[in-house]
């Protein structure tokens, strides 16, 4: 598939590094600078989508969008900011007057999943336009990728930021299409969640992920595993007593694996969800509220759902150390969690300077690049073997 290329222009370089972290998982060819005076270095007509921020000293975004329309860009623009809301909407109008396309506008801080759904829209309306051999797989294509054993999983390791050692895995799911390359699992999950195959899918990965800590234990390798599971799969009854059967069956232990779950999945039946969620805590499973701070009701879920386990959400990690708010919404969620008797995991850690204010703010676990990658399973006993040791005392 041919990947879309895209360009990240933010003086905010954690920002800009979040940005492009989520778009490199969904397989854009990204490019970023923290500086706009390199954009006319950087700029080239093959480059399909610009992300503006639109307040930056030196040169504005405003003056970037005057290049783009005297240099006949046909590139998409997304713009973001911190800043007047107004003048984004300026921006927008004033794009659109020069013939320019604008996806849509941003303000931070936003959600991954918030420029996921602009990115992806991109994709499903542009790219099947002007590459009509390059069309986004159909639901026909997901149901025999999984007949076809096409969707594999990789695991990003979860770190103890107190003694550097790595305490377990999250694993997510990926699709290699043979002749369009890797989907993206933003694309193919809501694809599955709207054609009724989320429930396959989300069987395989809980077996597939299950079953390695069966090997991994065989191994002498002790991995925690924590599994995504969909709101549209949480409301089976019968879902305990399925996983139990599934560990028991592949030789893991109960007590190991985490079940994630976005405050949002429990909001639209809350009876029957904290009828499942309950039984899996009382049968040894842990789980995960995730994403946490990015919903609507996050403290009264907390107080609702018996989680274990708390995730700050990498939009609040990924900024913290340059943005004050963001570092007191870490801290406070840090605060929150520790006295409800959970533990915590932040996710999107880039950079040193994140891993050691969350050390400071006594945060239990770390995720993020600056540890590791996704890795497939081989990768991760070779990785896990050595260690990891990337940060200075």
């Amino acid at each position: 598939m041919t990947r879309v290329k895209l360009l990240v222009v933010d003086d905010e370089i954690d920002f800009a590094e979040y940005v492009a972290e989520v778009a490199k998982d969904m397989d854009f060819d990204v490019t970023l600078t923290d500086n706009p005076a390199e954009f006319a270095l950087l700029y080239s007509i093959n480059i399909n989508i610009i992300i503006l921020d639109l307040f930056m000293p030196g040169t504005d975004g405003i003056e970037l969008l005057r290049f783009l329309y005297e240099n006949n860009s046909n590139a998409s623009i997304l713009f973001m900011s911190g800043k007047d809301k107004t003048v984004l909407h300026a921006a927008q109008k004033l794009a659109h007057e020069q013939g320019m396309t604008v996806l849509g506008i941003l303000q931070k801080p936003f959600r991954a999943e918030d420029l996921e759904k602009l990115l992806i829209e991109y994709v499903q309306q542009s790219l099947p336009r002007n590459h009509a051999v390059d069309e986004m797989p159909s639901p026909d294509d997901l149901r025999l990728a999984l007949d076809n054993n096409e969707l594999t999983l990789v695991y990003q390791p979860q770190i103890n930021i107190a003694d550097r050692k790595i305490r377990g895995v999250e694993a997510l799911i990926r699709w290699e299409y043979a002749t369009r390359g890797d989907i993206p699992a933003s694309y193919f999950i809501p694809l599955a969640e709207e054609n009724n195959l989320i429930s396959d899918i989300s069987t395989f990965v809980t077996k597939s992920a299950i079953r390695q800590m069966g090997l991994w234990k065989s191994n002498d390798i002790d991995l925690k595993m924590s599994i995504n599971f969909s709101p549209k799969i949480l409301d089976d009854l019968d879902l305990p007593e399925k996983l139990i059967s599934c560990a028991a069956e592949m030789g893991a232990d109960i007590s190991s694996i985490t079940i994630e779950v976005t405050e949002t999945a429990i909001m639209s039946d809350v009876m029957r969800y904290m009828d499942i969620l309950a039984r899996l805590r009382m049968k040894g499973f842990h789980l995960a509220i995730d994403d946490f701070g990015t919903g609507y009701s996050s403290l009264q879920q907390l107080v609702r759902a018996p989680f274990s386990e708390l995730k700050i959400d990498k939009v609040f990690v990924s900024k913290m150390a340059t943005d004050g708010e963001c570092r007191s919404i870490v801290e406070i969620s840090i605060l929150l969690a520790h006295k409800l008797g959970m533990t915590v995991v932040a996710e999107g850690i880039e950079n040193e300077r994140v891993w050691h204010i969350l050390k400071d703010l006594g945060c239990d676990y770390g995720q993020g690049y600056f540890m590791g990658k996704p890795m497939t399973a081989k990768e991760i006993e070779s990785w896990e073997n050595h260690r990891w040791n990337n940060v200075t005392a």
